[in-house]
């Protein structure tokens, strides 16, 4: 695209060619300049209006009637121009908003579509589908596996004992401790002093004596 400035109707002015590659920014920022200027012809013109209605009341009360006439003829000049600029206004703020919206529109499609490439990415690594598919059965197959192993080790090995064997083994613990008992007794049998054939001196009849003292003594404080 070629930019003219400089030129006239009837003249050909300075031709200047626009850089090869213009980003959406750049177009934002020329357009937002523009509207600048459009703005500021348009505060000029609006002064300029005001002063040839003022210009036209003066005349007018002075009796310059043709004058006045002139005078408004020019503020109409004026007020054609403010609409043209207006409307010039309306469609650079348009065409900014629009390339705005676009330039967005543009970047979220590149974020998407980096998005959509990276998951494509990681699903290929993960073999798509089929392969999760395949890793999920193959899971539960290995916990079906760990159940039956846990089953298997957690069985009781009690129920296949015979109960007539568990009983006749109880019986001869029985008779093997009765055995037992009637050994050790005849052990300590043998392991008692002999008993004394003579008589006892008169000192451990003595002694015997005292001894059934102390012991009538001591029921008899118990019984108080």
């Amino acid at each position: 695209m070629l930019a003219c400035f400089g030129g006239s109707l009837f003249g050909k002015g300075r031709i200047f060619d626009e850089p090869k590659t213009v980003t959406p920014e750049d177009t934002i920022k020329n357009l937002r300049f523009h509207i600048q200027r459009q703005e500021k012809r348009e505060s000029f013109l609006d002064k300029k209006v005001l002063l040839l209605a003022q210009e036209a009341k003066e005349k007018l009360n002075n009796g310059d009637k043709k004058g006045a006439v002139a005078a408004m003829k020019k503020r109409k000049l004026y007020q054609a121009e403010l609409e043209k600029i207006a409307n010039v206004k309306m469609t650079l703020e348009t065409q900014a908003m629009n390339l705005e919206s676009t330039a967005h529109t543009a970047d979220a499609f590149k974020v998407m579509s980096a998005g959509n490439k990276t998951m494509s990415k990681i699903r290929k690594s993960m073999g798509g589908v089929e392969s999760v598919d395949d890793l999920m059965m193959d899971i539960q197959d290995e916990m079906q596996n760990v159940d039956e192993i846990n089953t298997a080790i957690g069985q009781n090995t009690l129920t296949t004992m015979d109960d007539d064997e568990l009983m006749k083994e109880l019986e001869d613990m029985g008779n093997m401790d009765l055995q037992m008992q009637l050994d050790a007794a005849e052990a300590g049998a043998s392991n008692l002093p002999e008993v004394p054939t003579g008589r006892f001196s008169r000192k451990s009849k003595k002694h015997t004596k005292k001894e059934e003292e102390d012991l009538r003594k001591l029921e008899a404080e118990l019984a108080m």
